[in-house]
């Protein structure tokens, strides 16, 4: 695939992967208009997601049958359920004339832009990342092709001694591998195509979703926020700047859908366009995906929440205490015994525990960092983005002023007040507050769009509005219906266009797909890297095994050539003994007996070696597999191809006999 043209059957094929199961399940509710086209991808997720655990459960491959299968199921639970509530039963209200065109509109311009970005940073959909999480994500991906075995409770194994299993969020891994079954094309390409659709179509509509509770069916904000959720720098581009953090993209480009429905279901107003009861039926469905893109989602709910959620808590126990002082006490206590509960619960998972282990060394002052998070200027971005961050304001402040929601005055404060507490401070309770997206500044940083998208819609709006205002007689009416969306969808584009900090995340994010001609230990690989692992299908076969380093980036040979890698990522702690010992002792495979029974029972026949540029992951990974290191030096192996410093060896001689 050489062209973003050639992907575009692909990206349609993505569209229709993550729109249709949760379209399916959305009719049978009888959700429709604006809901259903902003839910919907959602609700696939959590589809998809949960159909990829249950499938080797009841002994099924993965692939497209398995999703229309868990999807039948979830229409007919969805029926059922909707038979037996009544609450289920009424109507939806009908949306306004022109309002979803309006959002999808929006939203194709908001895919254009998105595209451009990522056309401007990528050579052709086959690019890829060169951060140090994209290994993992392309090989995991790379291994349920394999395997065929989506699930979150497998899709760590192949970095896992044999028979291990650990949860790891995998929806993400789904959709790409089940892109892959569709279409036929690459793991990388499958990658850059998801995120495109995930980034350009999911997320803004998401975006028009909330931007629908909070503010009514208003086109004129539909349109405007639609088109600006492309061009805030710290989402949806930051977390593909550091590290390729797909899934945590994945889950932030629902989460707006997910804010939306609890709002719904706690706060509903006469501009609700479903019912609470239906509502809390979509959290139900939407929870599962939420949790399988990236569990830290639910925690961004919450953070996003938390005010209202406080002022709620406190009044309902304030009128407990006024209706008796017992009834007071024995709600307090409900809410400790709750909130203890669900704190322990969680403290039960290893997974969560480790999340603690992290911590990031704060590198700015603690005023810039919280002026750099609430200009939209997290780093990379310097440059503050003036025009946005006026346009949240004055969207803030209609929203309190015409919704009456005061709550998200302090949201905003508290979305400001995150990206200094994991930039600028060391102290153990930062570390702790942020521990569920790792005290991680970009994935902390891609929190504030939730919120501030939505409120620069809301602002652009207002703007458009008084511009309209200007406009008397028979032309209003013809303003309020085209052209004032039309002018928000505009000016979007043009303020967007011209926020210095969307440039600077694009010149970023060129340099994380760049492939250096030579070593460079901020690269996975080079271009002489690069040319062999595409030379290794003629080379070698699929049954070889390639002993390699991962921390000189060879372990994406799985991914790229689809071989066998001996080590495939560089983060393998829990080694089996085999393992161990030809990381430390591989040179020895020529003569040592027990060396050599150890790389015949891995199939090891040839080693990669990429030299010893080493991506910055540790202070010193030359020690951590010194074997591997040392193996070209030996007589047991024998040189077969190179391109550059990159070279290709055969395992010649094991155990002190030859091989043939």
């Amino acid at each position: 695939m050489t062209s973003w043209l050639d992907a575009l059957p692909a990206f349609l094929a993505a569209l229709l992967m993550l729109g249709a199961p949760g379209a399916v399940v959305l009719a049978v509710l009888r959700v429709r208009g604006l809901v259903a086209v902003c839910a919907a991808p959602a609700v696939s997720v959590s589809i998809i997601g949960v159909s990829a655990i249950v499938a080797p459960w009841i002994h099924l491959r993965w692939g497209a049958p398995v999703v229309v299968l868990g999807t039948a199921i979830t229409a007919a639970a969805a029926f059922t359920v909707k038979r037996l509530v009544p609450a289920l039963r009424p109507a939806q209200p009908r949306d306004r004339r022109w309002t979803v065109p309006t959002a999808v509109v929006g939203t194709l311009v908001a895919l254009g832009i998105t595209t451009a970005v990522l056309a401007n940073v990528t050579t052709s959909p086959e690019s890829f990342t060169q951060g140090y999480d994209t290994v993992f994500h392309l090989n995991a991906t790379e291994n349920v092709l394999r395997t065929g075995n989506a699930s979150s409770f497998a899709i760590s194994s192949f970095i896992l001694p044999s028979g291990s299993s650990v949860f790891y969020p995998a929806a993400w891994h789904g959709l790409a591998s089940l892109l892959i079954i569709l279409t036929g094309i690459s793991v990388p390409a499958a990658t850059n195509i998801l995120w495109l659709a995930v980034a350009g179509v999911v997320w803004p509509l998401a975006c028009v979703f909330l931007v629908r509770v909070l503010a009514g069916p208003n086109r004129t904000v539909l349109a405007a926020t639609a088109v600006l959720a492309a061009v805030f720098p710290a989402f949806p581009y930051l977390l593909l700047f550091y590290g390729s953090a797909y899934p945590n993209a994945l889950s932030n480009a629902v989460l707006p859908v997910g804010i939306g429905l609890v709002l719904l279901t706690l706060r509903p107003d006469r501009h609700a366009p479903i019912s609470p009861a239906m509502a809390m039926t979509l959290v139900v469905l939407f929870l599962p995906g939420a949790g399988l893109a990236q569990p830290n989602g639910v925690f961004s709910i919450l953070l996003v929440l938390t005010p209202l959620l406080a002022a709620m808590l406190v009044g309902w126990l304030r009128r407990g205490f006024g209706l008796s002082r017992r009834l007071g006490w024995l709600r307090l206590g409900i809410a400790v015994a709750v909130a203890g509960g669900g704190i322990g619960g969680l403290f039960l998972l290893p997974q969560f525990r480790g999340l603690f282990i992290y911590t990031s060394p704060a590198f700015l002052p603690f005023p810039l960092a919280a002026l750099r998070n609430l200009t939209q200027a997290p780093d990379p971005v310097w440059f503050p983005s003036i025009v946005l961050t006026l346009l949240v304001l004055l969207g803030l402040w209609v929203c309190v002023k015409t919704h009456k929601r005061r709550w998200l005055v302090a949201t905003l404060a508290l979305l400001v007040l995150t990206y200094p507490l994991t930039t600028a401070t060391n102290l153990p309770l930062a570390n702790m507050l942020m521990a569920p997206w790792w005290d991680n500044p970009e994935r902390v940083a891609a929190v504030m769009p939730l919120v501030a998208v939505p409120l620069a819609g809301m602002g652009l709006g207002a703007v458009v509005a008084w511009l309209g205002g200007k406009v008397r007689g028979r032309r209003r009416a013809l303003a309020l219906r085209f052209g004032e969306p039309a002018t928000a969808a505009v000016l979007a584009v043009v303020l967007g266009l011209a926020n210095p900090g969307l440039g600077q995340m694009r010149d970023a994010l060129a340099t994380m797909f760049d492939v250096p001609p030579g070593p460079n230990n901020l690269a996975q690989v080079d271009a002489d890297e690069l040319a062999l692992i595409h030379r290794l299908d003629s080379l070698t076969t699929p049954d070889d095994v390639l002993a390699n380093n991962p921390y000189n980036g060879s372990a994406l040979a799985m991914a790229l050539a689809g071989r066998t890698m001996l080590f495939p990522y560089s983060s393998q702690n829990d080694l089996d003994q085999d393992l161990y010992n030809l990381r430390f002792w591989l040179n020895l495979v020529g003569t040592d007996p027990a060396i050599c029974a150890a790389a015949k029972r891995k199939g090891v026949t040839y080693l990669l070696d990429f030299g010893t540029s080493y991506i910055p992951a540790f202070d010193n990974p030359r020690s951590l597999y010194p074997g591997v290191t040392l193996a070209p030096d030996s007589d047991a192996f024998t040189l077969v191809a190179r391109e550059g410093h990159a070279k290709l060896y055969k395992l010649t001689r094991c155990g002190g006999e030859p091989l043939h």
